[in-house]
């Protein structure tokens, strides 16, 4: 059981360093950054991904019913990513249930809200007791069967856009091949601005209307981990108390 709480921990960890976004780094400067990868979260396992491809290419169209889908590979690279950016920017808000997996194939699974800018919540399901909530100033990595709460710095990370207030892919990363497939758009990029290094990243989005449906990261230490969204909801709107950071917590038995 505990190490199933510390793998757990892990993965939820390193969700956090993946998606958190630079809106909140202002504030959370004051705050230390923590360890790279504390120790008692174990040991990365390093994977060597294959080198991201760069060189600017769209897919080869896909034979679909124009019906069916936007004419998206008959858009230039340019304003595909255009598009992917109009569509990332008018998502200011969403929920969704999540599945996290590791290169281990360690899972976990929870629920996702997200209210740009700047906050956003995981809510792991048992047997996980963890909790992930940026609420515009810090972002807490709360345990509540041991009743902690560790406050991270935001810094330079991978997916910062996601709660970023606006959205220029093209001024975040280096962006590599678009994919454009049957039911999905893929988009790879490289953040060089990365704490400890570069980080490499695939998007992927629903190809007829362009909302993200997860996405895939690579850190400078080889550990990677992928997310799937499903029951998105971009309708009903958020309360703003799914995002407060509470001051103390107690242990849950």
């Amino acid at each position: 059981m505990a190490a199933m709480r510390r793998d757990a921990r892990r993965l939820a960890v390193a969700s956090l360093i993946f998606i958190l976004s630079a809106d909140l780094a202002t504030a959370a400067r004051k705050i230390p950054l923590p360890p790279r990868r504390p120790p008692e979260l174990g040991q990365s396992v390093p994977v060597n991904p294959a080198p991201l491809n760069l060189a600017p290419k769209v897919s080869e169209p896909v034979t679909e019913s124009a019906t069916s889908a936007p004419a998206l590979e008959d858009l230039s690279r340019e304003d595909l990513i255009v598009e992917i950016n109009n569509a990332l920017t008018s998502l200011k808000q969403f929920s969704a249930k999540f599945s996290q997996i590791d290169q281990s194939g360690q899972s976990v699974t929870g629920q996702l809200m997200v209210l740009r800018p700047g906050r956003l919540r995981f809510d792991y399901n048992p047997p996980s007791a963890l909790k992930i909530i940026a609420d515009g100033n810090n972002v807490a990595v709360i345990d509540q069967r041991l009743g902690t709460k560790d406050l991270y710095s935001i810094g330079l990370t991978p997916l910062k856009f996601l709660l970023s207030r606006s959205i220029d892919l093209n001024k975040e990363f280096k962006l590599g091949d678009i994919q454009i497939e049957k039911d999905r758009v893929t988009l790879e990029a490289e953040d060089k601005a990365t704490f400890g290094g570069s980080s490499q990243i695939v998007l992927n989005f629903d190809r007829k209307t362009l909302l993200l449906k997860g996405w895939a990261v690579t850190d400078p230490q080889g550990y990677s981990v992928t997310v799937k969204l499903t029951q998105i909801d971009t309708k009903h709107e958020l309360d703003q108390m799914n995002f407060v950071v509470p001051d103390t917590i107690t242990p849950i038995k």
